[in-house]
């Protein structure tokens, strides 16, 4: 089973293995339908990354969006007990709109999600599993971690909000220190602010290496909340072998009005984009259902494909060449595949497919032909 599934497509094989994954942590399939209501979506369209909802009517008359996440339809409608905590995954597709083209698209995510008392032990697993997440898919990755407390505390230190609040975070995002440095002075912000917004967005390394350069922006209860939180996951972590992948970096943030502390974004060799994103966001479990902590991500699989072709020598294990079709000859095909072997039956060998064997099936048995 596991040569076949090695033998799939990268976006067929991933699904799988990320499934296992999570089932073996204890999480639980959520499976939903494609259409939920348009106003629960226009509702929290905060908390959405896209502003394009692809919306119709159905026979009712009742205005239908097609899915744009799945995050918002599992807080919704997940059940829960009280002090347990609720942990799902998905393979699910979601519905948007292209911001460059406009077009409607579908895309394919894997992804978990945990809602309830999300505490040290809990915020580590979810760390953990996006590091096996991402090692699925290649070897060579990193994981970057990053909290907004440090950042927000600075700006909310100095009063800054609306468009400065967006201009400083736009800096901060494209490392970008000294148009920010000139801009800050132009607009009257406090040195000492300038210095924080600045170490801010030039921390960046092994989270374990970087940890006391992180103490020095520790200014009041959130951001050294926040730094015990960072410093426990590098102590859960720092036993496994892939620790070295776990990286921080306070540049990276990511949607705002979503997430409300950790963030996690993850990278590959071969792909351009983050192909994981996610981290917490109490602010709308709160909203949509009162209570209740949440953290999660997801793994993007459009393109994995394009990125990591199948790099298998050949297309199936062997061809059967035959003229005429008798019982023997499916019996024959049969038992190679009940012994593991991908096999095709056909008249002729078809251009293009590559075969570690090839046969002739003549008077009831088969005989190897040359290449």
């Amino acid at each position: 089973m596991q040569k076949f599934i090695n033998s799939l497509p990268t976006e067929a094989r991933l699904p799988l293995e990320l499934s296992k994954l999570y089932e073996q942590f204890g999480y639980q399939k959520y499976c939903m339908s494609k259409f939920e209501e348009y106003g629960f979506y226009s509702d929290n369209r905060d908390f959405l990354s896209t502003d394009g909802i692809i919306a119709f009517n159905n026979s009712a008359g009742k205005l239908m969006a097609l899915k744009p996440d799945i995050t918002l339809s599992i807080v919704k409608n997940a059940r829960t007990l009280p002090h347990l905590k609720a942990r799902y995954y998905y393979n699910e597709n979601v519905y948007r709109i292209a911001e460059d083209t406009h077009d409607c698209k579908e895309i394919k995510q894997c992804g978990i999600e945990l809602l309830g008392d999300v505490d040290s032990v809990a915020t580590a697993e979810i760390v953990l599993l996006g590091l096996k997440s991402l090692e699925k898919i290649d070897s060579n990755f990193n994981l970057i971690i990053s909290h907004i407390a440090f950042v927000s505390s600075a700006l909310e230190d100095a009063g800054i909000k609306g468009e400065q609040r967006r201009k400083i975070l736009g800096f901060i995002k494209r490392k970008n220190q000294h148009d920010m440095m000139l801009w800050c002075k132009e607009n009257g912000i406090d040195k000492k602010i300038i210095d924080r917004l600045l170490k801010i967005s030039s921390i960046s390394g092994n989270l374990k290496e970087v940890l006391p350069a992180l103490k020095e922006l520790v200014t009041d209860n959130k951001t050294s909340a926040a730094y015990e939180e960072l410093e426990g996951i590098c102590k859960a972590i720092e036993g496994f072998e892939f620790f070295e992948k776990l990286r921080l970096d306070l540049s990276v943030l990511n949607h705002l009005d979503y997430y409300t502390g950790i963030l996690l974004q993850g990278y590959v060799e071969n792909s351009p984009s983050p192909v994981l994103s996610g981290g917490r966001y109490d602010s709308l479990a709160k909203k949509i259902r009162g209570d209740g902590g949440a953290f999660g991500f997801a793994v993007y699989l459009d393109g994995l494909n394009l990125h990591y072709p199948n790099k298998s020598e050949y297309d199936c294990d062997t061809v059967i060449l035959y003229d005429k079709s008798d019982s023997a000859l499916l019996k024959a095909a049969n038992e190679l595949c009940e012994a593991g072997k991908k096999v095709r039956l056909e008249h002729e060998m078809p251009e293009g497919i590559r075969a570690s064997r090839i046969l002739k099936y003549i008077n009831g048995s088969l005989t190897e032909v040359a290449e």
